[in-house]
């Protein structure tokens, strides 16, 4: 279907002008910040605004879908990276990749090591949920501060990594398997999921740093608003987790899309 082809490179050609305005103006603010992490950021996104000069298709896919993981990470000393999260997002999903199929042995290996990481996710989430409510339960004003710099040190430490490395192993296992990444609705819906708290998780940050000097200046200063946060954590991870086990049967329309395509 020409239209269709027509129509995918466009809206590819839009949003990656888009990802190019973004990019110059986030480098300019980043680079600003003055931050060591802040600054790889920024020229990352130049980096990854000039990828469509190469003029292949899949030079431009394999960059954005490292962009994905990577600016959530660029996020930790600000917020502006989750934009252009969003857009690397937007461009995958017009690219529709269609990569080939992983060798059974390589397969196993990659599902063990999601599996794995996706279960370290979960306990991490739940583990941050029993830290929080000990915070906004104690009465113990040393063991409150204590409990919000142990948060802060896991996020950076734990968290953060296993989160970035749970989302690329399931962009591998979703990409180079029969399942696709936006062939069956379970799946894409596990994928916007996995995006959801990283881009939440960008403020939430903020909040415990926040809590920190809260806590040291009142100690009776709470986090309410961040138990209320992982405790959704928890329940998306948990819909996440149903998901992978009972794998709902129904297509996208983009799955008949495309085999009308073909």
């Amino acid at each position: 279907m020409p239209f269709v082809a027509s129509a995918g490179v466009t809206i590819t050609r839009a949003l990656s002008i888009a990802y190019l305005v973004y990019a110059a103006a986030a480098a300019a603010w980043l680079w600003r910040l003055g931050h060591g992490l802040a600054s790889v950021g920024a020229v990352c996104a130049l980096l990854a605004a000039a990828a469509p000069l190469f003029r292949r298709r899949r030079v431009l896919l394999g960059v954005h879908a490292v962009m994905i993981p990577a600016q959530f990470v660029f996020s930790v000393p600000s917020n502006v990276p989750l934009l252009g999260l969003m857009l690397s997002v937007a461009i995958v999903v017009a690219l529709r990749p269609r990569p080939g199929r992983l060798s059974p042995r390589t397969r196993k290996v990659a599902l063990t090591v999601h599996v794995g990481l996706s279960v370290g996710w979960l306990g991490l989430a739940m583990a941050m949920t029993v830290l929080a409510v000990v915070g906004l339960t104690t009465s113990d004003d040393v063991l409150r501060h204590d409990v919000y710099r142990i948060m802060h040190l896991f996020d950076l430490v734990i968290v953060i990594p296993v989160v970035v490395l749970t989302i690329l192993s399931g962009l591998v296992v979703s990409l180079f398997t029969r399942w696709g990444l936006f062939r069956h609705w379970w799946v894409l819906i596990k994928f916007v999921l996995a995006l959801a708290v990283p881009m939440v998780a960008g403020v939430q940050h903020l909040w415990i740093a926040e809590l920190i000097d809260r806590t040291a200046a009142d100690p009776t200063a709470v986090g309410v608003r961040l138990l209320v946060c992982f405790a959704l954590y928890d329940v998306v991870l948990w819909t996440a987790t149903a998901l992978s086990v009972f794998k709902p049967g129904r297509t996208t329309p983009w799955t008949q899309l495309t085999a009308r395509a073909r």
